[in-house]
């Protein structure tokens, strides 16, 4: 049937052309404008699958960057059971023996994305016992900051600790309770576990300013995250 099309077509453009008096005949205008516009309405279509494909991808990049960079911080707490032995919260050259495909700092990745993780050791559910992490990726084709917290025991106030200086930022300080979402309904962060939140076009992408945020709230995962602070 195509190949019939086809004939009937050739023998309609020989009929048109003569004697070859129509060889020298070209696009109209409005055939131009035709194409034209065709061409446009693909191009409107295609960018921005195009743009999203690419954050997306960003995006899974960075929460990749998380999960790993998150199972060799669970191996290291595994060593001491806690982030802070002797009372010194593990330095970023641990993390980076441990897992030197990541360029790991406790200060902000903006300035310096790909495979940079912000590390910040905090205290959970008593004074100095060091029993968490939140770590902090950079996607900077959309500009967001991805966070994973791993939370090794029951996060309690700061009040029933007594005094001292704290050998990191406790996950919880009076003004300072961090929300957890589920089902749509938040709730003051009960549990221990693995929490996840992302800030969108923020400087601050740091586990730092997770833990120091008046106030932050996380998702139980990366497809649900917490809006952060």
């Amino acid at each position: 049937m195509l190949q019939s099309l086809l004939q009937r077509a050739r023998e309609a453009r020989a009929a048109e052309l003569g004697d070859g008096e129509g060889l020298e005949e070209g696009f109209t205008l409005i055939e131009l404008m035709v194409v034209l516009l065709i061409i446009a309405i693909l191009l409107a279509i295609a960018i921005p699958t195009f743009l999203g494909v690419t954050n997306s991808a960003s995006d899974r990049a960075a929460q990749s960057n998380l999960t790993n960079a998150l199972t060799e911080a669970k191996a290291i707490y595994q060593n001491a059971t806690t982030y802070s032995p002797g009372g010194t919260a593990y330095a970023t050259t641990t993390f980076t023996s441990s897992a030197p495909e990541f360029s790991w700092t406790t200060s902000n990745c903006t300035a310096t994305p790909g495979n940079c993780l912000s590390e910040q050791v905090v205290d959970v559910g008593a004074y100095n016992d060091g029993n968490g992490i939140i770590l902090a990726a950079y996607s900077n084709k959309d500009n967001t900051c991805w966070f994973a917290m791993d939370l090794e025991a029951v996060p309690t106030n700061t009040s029933t600790w007594g005094t001292g200086t704290e050998n990191g930022t406790p996950i919880i300080t009076t003004g300072h309770v961090p929300t957890v979402t589920v089902s749509g309904t938040t709730s003051a962060l009960g549990q221990a576990g693995v929490y996840y939140a992302k800030i969108s076009g923020s400087g601050n992408c740091s586990g730092t300013h997770a833990a120091n945020a008046s106030a932050f709230n996380w998702g139980t995962s990366y497809a649900a995250p917490g809006t952060g602070g």
